[in-house]
């Protein structure tokens, strides 16, 4: 079994970081993250904060995130879970409980990754009338 899988981070209970982190795999806080995640995928467990934006393709909160979350597939926030900021998701699932402040959004899903700095607007024709 491999403990420590390649292209994963995990912040454990009374650690702190601070910076901008770019991490290819999983991120698992249960620490204190000061600044940025950029990665595919984030717990966020109970006794974790992200102060800072999240940025991921599956994310679930556990924990407390405090300048928001952009994330292109999945977002589970858990009844436990505090998040204020802007939280940009294409899927949002939420336990009864979970406190959230700020401005949601819904975004179109995408296979390229969630820090990917291509706009995604005025891509679409659904509106378009071919009769």
């Amino acid at each position: 079994m491999d403990n420590n899988p390649k292209g994963s981070l995990f912040v454990g209970e009374g650690v702190v970081v601070k910076g901008t982190f770019e991490v290819p795999e999983m991120a698992v806080v249960a620490g204190l993250v000061e600044g940025e995640l950029n990665t595919k995928e984030v717990l966020v467990d109970t006794t974790g904060i992200v102060n800072g934006r999240i940025n991921a393709e599956v994310v679930e909160i556990r924990g407390e995130v405090t300048q928001g979350l952009h994330v292109t597939n999945h977002l589970n926030i858990k009844s436990s879970a505090k998040i204020t900021g802007l939280t940009q998701y294409a899927e949002m699932s939420v336990e009864k409980g979970a406190k959230l402040s700020g401005e949601l959004r819904v975004i179109e899903s995408s296979h390229s990754p969630a820090y990917s700095s291509t706009p995604s607007y005025g891509s679409s024709s659904d509106y378009s009338n071919n009769e």
